[in-house]
């Protein structure tokens, strides 16, 4: 249960109304999200996060599917039970297999792990540049 109330639609007012239409009507496949019932309660920030979704995940150059992959490993490496579950579920909707998202946790475990070891032996400024421009693909980078 959150610490704040849903502000139901049916006691919201018409600007917060017309935003869980417009949220409805795209990403909340035809409902409102709980999260945006409690932002409901300050409709200045409802309207932000809901702009700032639409600005994020629906425009850009990035394939779709792979906004969704990056959202999925956010909320998971940040631990958020609600965006894990939605994100998962999202996912599996677009098509990938088990096997994949297990795999992806490989990734995220990998790279999580690497990361520990980096900032324990202080190493985030221990760049090899010749390794960097190898993987640019500089020429002479191979050496």
């Amino acid at each position: 249960m959150p610490t704040l109330p849903y502000r139901e639609e049916s006691d919201a007012d018409e600007r917060v109304k017309a935003l869980y239409e417009d949220i409805k009507a795209g990403f909340g496949a035809g409902q409102v999200p709980n999260i945006y019932k409690v932002l409901g309660n300050n409709p200045t920030i409802l309207e932000a996060a809901v702009e700032h979704r639409h600005k994020v995940m629906d425009e850009g150059e990035l394939d779709p599917n792979l906004k969704e992959f990056l959202a999925w490993a956010t909320v998971t490496l940040l631990n958020n039970q609600f965006g894990i579950q939605i994100h998962t579920a999202r996912l599996k909707r677009l098509g990938y297999t088990d096997a994949q998202i297990i795999e992806a946790l490989g990734v995220l475990q990998y790279f999580a792990g690497i990361s520990v070891v980096i900032n324990g032996l202080n190493m985030g400024d221990d760049v090899n540049e010749s390794v960097k421009a190898f993987l640019r693909g500089d020429a002479g980078g191979d050496g």
